[in-house]
């Protein structure tokens, strides 16, 4: 099992809602479609790793913590959630445009959501990328297994 940070969006737009309400992590951009069936295109993109990462390498049953920047000079985050994942990569066309700026995430995931008892910042050990494998020793796990604990 591995820990990935996830963002729900940039600073400006905010998408945990999405996220909590229907049990999904998201990811884009997804204008090319499937990621299996257009991963060359994917792969020339900037952010294709981060997509790549998404549907290859997070497994289920891996956990991601959700997290919004409090701030990014002293990476500073806020905890939202933490999630086991429970089903594969999927594309879904439901989520182009997601919000009133046009997001597309259409890479999802199902997730099983427990947001913590208490707001939880965590200085340090957040990256400003959309995914991420953390480490066990990194701030955001270390408060994250005790989400999971207190959820249990």
């Amino acid at each position: 099992m591995s820990f990935w940070q996830i963002a729900c969006g940039d600073g400006t737009v905010d998408l945990n809602e999405i996220f909590l309400k229907l049990n999904v992590a998201l990811i884009g951009p997804g204008s090319n479609g499937d990621y299996f069936d257009h991963r060359d295109q994917y792969e020339a993109l900037s952010d294709g790793k981060l997509i790549k990462r998404f549907a290859e390498e997070i497994q289920l049953n891996d956990i991601l913590v959700l997290k919004r920047v409090v701030n990014p000079h002293k990476h500073t985050w806020e905890i939202l959630a933490v999630g086991e994942v429970v089903g594969p990569y999927r594309y879904e066309p439901i989520f182009e445009a997601v919000d009133e700026d046009k997001w597309d995430m259409q890479h999802c995931r199902r997730v099983y959501w427990r947001k913590p008892r208490n707001q939880t910042i965590v200085n340090g050990g957040g990256a400003p990328v959309r995914i991420q494998r953390m480490e066990d020793t990194n701030p955001l796990v270390v408060e994250a297994k005790k989400i999971l604990k207190e959820n249990e």
